[in-house]
């Protein structure tokens, strides 16, 4: 995995910690689209990573994958029970928590540690890189089945497509513009009313 494609998929992983730390509605193509493109780019990237090696180098790469993988999977069901699911607006939104943070940093702490055992067995370096998205995308894919199991049990729906985080902000402005209009409305009615009331005492 060269540089480039390492911040990108820092980049990625960023963006998708800060939008579920500040919470957004909860949409199942949210939930699971992106796992599910990091695992096919993580597994196109482990395809094309290994070699014509021996069979016990082979044997060694896949039982290092196989540990990562477990692994990863694990710490996406453990975060998944960690997330806060809620309502707003009548729908499902959902928010990490600062347990789901303590998870995440758990996970990578023992992924490094797995990457670092494997290397020190012999396993192939360039494999061990190119299988991050695929692990990442496993766990986020844990996650998500576990996040999404329970906000089914919930029984409330999922978030419209057409959902936007910012939407229930702009739906109070423009209540408020709403009623800022309808006070000023009233203020010129009552005006008026009290206008006609001082022309009848003048008669």
């Amino acid at each position: 995995m060269n540089l480039t494609t390492a911040l990108l998929i820092a980049a990625a992983v960023l963006y998708l910690l800060v939008r579920r730390f500040t919470g957004e509605p909860l949409q199942a193509r949210r939930l699971v689209l992106p796992p599910v493109l990091l695992v096919a780019w993580g597994g196109y990237a482990v395809s094309q990573a290994f070699t014509a090696g021996t069979l016990a180098h082979a044997v060694l790469d896949g039982a290092v994958l196989g540990a990562g993988a477990v692994l990863g999977v694990a710490g996406g069901l453990v975060r998944g029970l960690t997330v806060r699911v809620f309502v707003r607006d009548g729908h499902l939104w959902y928010r990490y928590t600062a347990l789901t943070l303590l998870v995440w940093i758990v996970l990578i702490g023992a992924r490094f540690a797995e990457n670092a055992a494997g290397r020190a067995l012999g396993a192939d370096a360039a494999v061990l890189a190119a299988a991050l998205p695929f692990m990442l995308g496993l766990s986020l894919l844990a996650e998500a089945a576990v996040t999404g199991r329970r906000a089914i049990a919930t029984g409330v729906p999922f978030a419209p497509r057409e959902t936007r985080r910012g939407g229930h902000r702009e739906a109070r402005r423009e209540a408020r513009r709403e009623g800022q209009r309808e006070a000023r409305r009233e203020g010129h009615r009552a005006a008026r009313q009290e206008a006609r009331r001082g022309g009848l005492i003048n008669r």
